[in-house]
């Protein structure tokens, strides 16, 4: 499909590709395992192929190599292609006295015509791995790449004619337009990865069709650091994670309560690794190989802004600090001190800053995360298992990592996504596969009718009712 122009698109070309794609789902819904396998893996083969123009793509636009991006692909590939046929095979029910003899099993068929609205901050990925659940469970794809970043989202309509999968799958460009007629369209499911403003608007929009929704956003991602927890290893892992791809990263940690016995420890293993990682020859950190840009001069300003703004309010600034808004570039940065009347202790960071906190009882910590909506990762540090435990049964979150952060995602054997605010739904590996799919339940009774449970028709006889009474009475 073309981009929008001027004067935008023509409605009725986006109703011919819609109502295209709804005709070739009838012969995708009757694929076989194999041939399922072949097209994920003729995506992965030409991601494969493509990966020096991803690698020039990621430079360009987020300031780090785009192959980094595409690691967890080829396991999520192999991973479902392996086990396909397993999946897709009927899954029998366990015989129970409702059933009344008669056979029953689950068939998991596609739910039609899927639209994924991606996200850009790992552009290629971001738009292909869901894919990877969608084509498995047969269905036919319209994918919208994210316009903040318009070479990848050219990558992505590339990789697909190279593939050599466009009868299945579409790929549109454009800005916010684009993803607006598309949402009019009566698709059968909708898959949307970024923020929450967004999320509502794709929410309405299903709404309208009764389309299903896979929803994976963000928040304000926590992090306990407990009183006896390693201290050195929690400030490396989280010097790290936070500043993956310079913090724009749904899964990157937010904020950080560390227990008050360990607070000041903690804080300077923080920011001496921070200085490690990003500024070993003292340069400065704009001068770092390793650390990302921020995607574009608005969102820099944006990161500037929060931090001005707590800094104008009491927060102090305890490393970093520097910003080029007309260079994309934020240091990696730590403030304390922040106050609820600042509107960094609210709206989700994603840069590469990170907030420190202190918090005397454990009750405290859980208090302070309760007030916010349920996060999308929440990480717990600590050497006790009692300790862990508790935090994670007085918690919710729609993951979480204890003694690490940010290893959970493209894991195929875990379903990955949020809860409430930052998420509905879940993808990856054999949860991608059921996300997209609708669970068919059928009941057979015998062909023979003859050879099948007796059938009690009216007029009823005078046991009918004292059968009843008898299926009725508690088994305890």
């Amino acid at each position: 499909m073309n981009d929008m122009t001027a004067t935008g698109l023509i409605p009725d070309e986006y109703q011919k590709t819609f109502n295209r794609l709804q005709e070739r789902s009838v012969a995708l819904g009757a694929s076989t395992a194999q041939e399922r396998a072949a097209k994920i893996r003729q995506l992965y083969r030409a991601v494969y192929d493509l990966r020096h123009e991803i690698s020039r793509a990621g430079q360009k636009e987020l300031g780090m190599d785009g192959k980094m991006h595409l690691v967890p692909m080829k396991g999520e590939v192999e991973f479902v292609c392996e086990r396909l046929a397993g999946w897709m095979a009927r899954e029998d029910v366990e015989d129970v006295l409702a059933l009344q003899g008669r056979k029953a099993y689950v068939l998991h068929e596609p739910k039609g015509v899927v639209l994924h609205l991606a996200a850009w901050n790992s552009p290629v990925l971001i738009a292909l791995s869901p894919l990877i659940g969608m084509i498995a469970a047969g269905n036919a794809i319209v994918v919208k790449p994210s316009e903040i970043t318009p070479r990848n989202a050219e990558l992505v309509r590339k990789i697909i004619d190279k593939a050599e999968l466009g009868d299945d799958i579409e790929v549109v460009t454009g800005g916010p337009e684009a993803a607006e007629a598309l949402l009019r369209l009566p698709f059968n499911h909708i898959c949307y990865v970024g923020n929450n403003r967004i999320g509502k608007l794709v929410m309405k929009a299903a709404a309208e069709h009764f389309a299903g929704v896979t929803l994976e956003m963000g928040g304000k991602n926590p992090v306990i650091v407990a009183a006896d927890a390693d201290i050195e290893d929690a400030a490396a892992k989280l010097a790290f994670a936070r500043n993956l791809i310079a913090g724009q990263v749904c899964l990157a940690p937010d904020y950080i309560l560390v227990d008050e016995t360990v607070k000041d420890a903690f804080t300077e293993a923080l920011t001496r690794n921070l200085s490690r990682m990003f500024d070993p020859e003292g340069k400065g950190a704009q001068h770092s190989k390793d650390l990302a840009r921020i995607v574009n001069t608005r969102h820099a300003e944006r990161i500037k802004q929060l931090v001005d703004d707590a800094v104008a309010k009491g927060a102090k600034v305890l490393h970093g600090g520097a910003f080029d808004v007309e260079q994309r570039f934020v240091a990696p940065t730590v403030i304390s001190e922040v106050t609820d009347d600042m509107d960094i202790a609210h709206e989700e960071i994603f840069g590469p800053v990170l907030v420190v906190s202190g918090f005397t009882q454990r009750q405290d910590a859980i208090a302070q995360i309760a007030k916010r909506p349920k996060p999308l990762g929440l990480y717990i540090f600590t050497a006790s298992r009692e300790t862990a435990d508790w935090y994670v049964a007085h918690t919710r979150a729609g993951t979480t990592v204890i003694n690490n952060a940010v290893v959970q995602a493209n894991i195929p054997t875990l379903p990955f996504g949020g809860v409430n605010h930052s998420g509905i739904g879940r993808i990856g590996g054999h949860a991608g596969f059921k996300e997209f799919s609708n669970p068919r339940s059928i009941v057979e009774d015998a062909f023979n009718p003859a050879e099948g449970p007796p059938m009690n028709y009216p007029p009823f006889a005078a046991e009918t009712g004292m059968f009843i009474d008898m299926l009725l009475t508690p088994s305890d």
